[in-house]
């Protein structure tokens, strides 16, 4: 019992480093997992690394492919199609609920990760701009008060922060995500909830045409 007690905390340790690693974009889609580059790495057994790439690979981040094993998930033009699907719909009812449901303290916070996100947004700074939009949906999610909501967004943002970056160093599309989150930031200020989830499904709508942009860009090269 007490080997597993201190062992269960090592795995989470392997997972979350993992996991942060592929957010942060240190590990590329298609890049190789190999076990004993990740043991020196993370520093923890091979048991752990091998629990934590089942954990993760459940979560959509990693693939295991044919005589490569695991690598950090590729997203393939369908795959992303129907992650802005699920994605429109479920932010759009998380809106709904933050309208609803958020108390004042749910709104100091959003309204301070808006604050940074668009100092940030202005000042052109992606990888800035895609680290508060986490804590902006982290806001909404919380305040939404629906717990599995929130479990399922936050496994469908892991898997669409693998595009992010990308989408949003595209000319342009940095001011446009900034204007349709100021939408969306006023409708929730405004516990407008018809506005803002409209304002919510139009930003995925127009953030997803650019991922699928960069997606059939990508497999022409």
């Amino acid at each position: 019992m007490d080997l597993i007690e201190e062992a269960a905390p090592l795995r989470r340790q392997a997972e979350d480093a993992l996991r942060q690693r592929i957010l942060s974009g240190e590990l590329l889609p298609g890049d190789r997992l190999k076990e004993r580059e990740l043991v020196e790495l993370l520093g923890v057994s091979r048991t752990s690394i091998r629990e934590a790439l089942r954990q993760i690979e459940a979560e959509g981040l990693v693939t295991l492919e044919p005589n490569r094993g695991p690598v950090v998930s590729r997203l393939s033009y369908e795959d992303v199609a129907d992650l802005y699907e699920a994605r429109g719909a479920l932010e759009a009812q998380a809106c709904t609920g933050f309208a609803s449901r958020a108390t004042s303290r749910h709104m100091l916070e959003l309204q301070d990760a808006f604050g940074e996100l668009r100092t940030l947004a202005l000042a052109g700074d992606v990888e800035g701009t895609v680290r508060l939009s986490d804590r902006f949906y982290d806001a909404i999610l919380e305040g939404s008060g629906n717990r599995l909501l929130k479990r399922m967004l936050r496994q469908l943002h892991n898997r669409i922060v693998l595009l992010r970056r990308t989408s949003l160093s595209e000319g342009g599309r940095l001011p446009e995500t900034l204007a349709e989150l100021t939408q969306i930031f006023e409708a929730l200020l405004a516990r407008d909830d018809r506005a803002a989830a409209a304002a919510s499904r139009h930003h995925v709508q127009q953030a997803e045409r650019v991922a699928l942009r960069v997606i059939r860009n990508a497999g022409k090269k």
